[in-house]
């Protein structure tokens, strides 16, 4: 993205234009591509300081009729550049040396004790005195007192890009430049897998959106069904034909930052981050409501393009093989000019807020072999809806999805609860709805209390949402899968008694059964041969076996040492020694003073 002030547009009737690279001049613009590459190769090899690259690029800006498009692209691979200090250069190969904010604050506590250096006698003594407190020379001290100034900094490295490469880059640029400040983005794309990450792409980033399907049954009429959400539902099917062969498409609107009431650099920011993912579509519609200032005020233009507008042209940042810095030794320096964001390459945490990552560490001590899953996989619901909860847990093929509610707009939390609404009332989806009673969305969803789905709603307070609810709904289905299981006379897990030691995991695998279920069909069938312990099967034959050899043990560590040998694991050895009618008693916390007391 380019600083406001280089936006290059022209408007028209109430329409905003603007002035890509791909258009008519596209020949002469590469030309001048080619020839800010070359200033900045040269610089490069010359080792040139800022301060002359600068001036290389003003003369083509005066030689330029649209000094705009010269400072914009000397912007972008100024961003390809690696600057360092003089002084910096040296200090890699000696001792550490003074920075220059550490000379200047030398230099003018020294000029306070001296007074000004009017003459060339005082200026020397002053900086032999510097000399002597630094242990560096007079010379180093002048040559590094204003070296940390950005037009003193040395073009070190440059990684040179293709004329044709800058002006796709610019161009982006371009666009996300003029969208930082529109009120509304409205755009569409081609394929359920875009479609799938963009959006994923839009809950990431955090922007309010509203999506509909669009559906045009003739050239004069179209018809539409809304769906709302933050991130999180969509249609997911887009482009189709309909039962009467109708046309079909997904529209997505997103709210701009001009319309929102705070946040709006980082809104704007986030708008701009997401379109390379929408231009990278093989076809994409964009349409914007932009606000410009005007002599007569503020005035809202509107702004469409699309894939065939820029079908000629790769809107793409190249990529770098390494990062814009400039090793500014002063911490005075640090201003907005130099916030290069780099708006292809996203990164995000894998939770969206602490009330998600506390639920989910929570849950995976308690999941009973529940699989937890962030983010699933769109959801088909009906009406060719889509939704995307927070969490998944899955187990026998059942899914269960929970969806956490947090606080937005009043208009937001109004439709995003008529949209759950529809979900719990009008399909099948085992859905849970975590709402923070401390926050105004938990107005909406007291409402419903008298509602038959009120069962599926978790009130939470200070970001913990409680998993009691959640829990006791999982263990119901997997009670209800092992009574079913059970009264399977076609299901049977019968030993052939080649085994005297099983586990309940060998148990699930070899029948392909979930653990709860294995085990239960175990002890039904197996009952009569076989006793469990823990998560083992042991035979009886072999438990009066070890009976015997535990007679007259009293340690508790040779107890475990004839289970060992009798191919007892570890785990099962306390649960086996308990069923045979011992206690442990452990007089210390050494294993070898536990001893063995056959109860009574």
């Amino acid at each position: 993205m380019l600083q406001s002030q280089l936006l290059r547009v022209k408007t028209s009737k109430g329409e905003i234009i603007p002035l890509f690279c791909s258009g008519e001049n596209k020949s002469r613009h590469l030309e001048l591509a080619k020839v800010i590459i070359d200033e900045f190769k040269e610089s490069a090899a010359s080792r040139e300081k800022k301060k002359i690259l600068n001036e290389r690029i003003s003369f083509l800006e005066r030689n330029f009729d649209d000094y705009r498009l010269v400072r914009g692209l000397s912007t972008l691979l100024e961003r390809r550049c690696q600057f360092k200090t003089t002084m910096s250069q040296r200090a890699e190969n000696c001792e550490k040396l003074p920075s220059p904010v550490d000379i200047r604050r030398l230099l003018w506590e020294e000029s306070s004790r001296r007074g000004f250096a009017l003459t060339e006698s005082r200026r020397q003594e002053i900086l032999s005195a510097i000399s002597l407190k630094t242990k560096v020379s007079p010379t180093f001290i002048v040559q590094s007192i204003w070296s940390d100034l950005d037009e003193n900094m040395i073009l070190e490295l440059f990684d040179s890009v293709s004329a044709e490469e800058l002006l796709g880059w610019y161009d982006l640029s371009l666009l996300q430049t003029l969208l930082f400040t529109c009120t509304r983005l409205e755009f569409s794309v081609k394929g359920g897998v875009n479609w799938k990450n963009i959006l994923r792409k839009v809950k990431r980033l955090g922007l309010m959106y509203n999506l509909r399907e669009q559906v045009t049954p003739s050239e004069n009429a179209d018809t539409e069904n809304v769906y709302v959400g933050k991130g999180r539902e969509h249609l997911y099917h887009v482009s189709t034909k309909n039962n009467s062969g109708s046309d079909s498409k997904l529209v997505c609107t997103i709210d701009g930052p001009v319309s929102l009431f705070k946040l709006t650099d980082r809104y704007g920011t986030s708008i701009a981050k997401l379109i390379p993912f929408i231009i990278s579509s093989s076809w994409w519609y964009l349409s914007a409501s932009i606000v410009r200032k005007t002599m007569s005020g503020k005035k809202i233009y509107e702004f469409k393009t699309s894939s065939s507008d820029l079908q000629q042209h790769n809107l793409r940042e190249p990529s770098c093989n390494y990062k814009y810095t400039n090793n500014n030794h002063s911490n005075n320096n640090n201003n907005n000019n130099n916030n290069n964001n780099n708006y292809s390459r996203l990164t995000s945490s894998y939770f969206d807020s602490s009330v998600e990552e506390k639920f989910a560490v929570r849950f995976e001590h308690l999941a009973n072999r529940w699989k937890i899953k962030r983010e699933p996989d769109p959801l088909i619901v009906g009406n060719g809806v889509a939704f995307i909860p927070d969490f998944l847990f899955e187990k026998y093929g059942r899914k269960v999805y929970l969806e956490i509610v947090g606080f937005w707009t009043k208009e937001y939390l109004e439709k995003k609860f008529q949209k759950v609404s529809y979900i719990l009332h009008n399909s099948n989806v085992d859905l849970f709805v975590a709402v923070d009673e401390e926050l105004s969305c938990s107005k909406l969803f007291n409402s419903s209390s008298h509602d038959q789905s009120n069962d599926r709603i978790i009130f939470f307070r200070k970001t913990s949402v409680p998993v009691k609810k959640l829990q006791e709904y999982l263990r119901s289905i997997d009670k209800q899968q092992i009574e079913l299981k059970m009264l399977d006379s076609d299901l049977r897990v019968r030993f052939d008694g080649t085994k005297d030691v099983i586990s309940v995991e060998e148990i699930s695998e070899t029948h392909n059964v979930p653990i709860e279920i294995a085990t239960a069909l175990a002890i039904r069938d197996n009952n009569v041969n076989y006793l469990k312990i823990d998560s083992w099967f042991v035979s009886k034959s072999k438990v009066n076996v070890l009976a015997e050899r535990l007679t007259g043990t009293t340690k508790f560590t040779k107890a475990c040492a004839i289970l060992s040998e009798n191919s007892i694991p570890d785990a099962c050895q306390a649960g086996l020694i308990s069923m045979l009618g011992y206690d442990v008693v452990w007089p210390s916390m050494n294993s070898d003073d536990a001893v063995l007391v056959k109860r009574s």
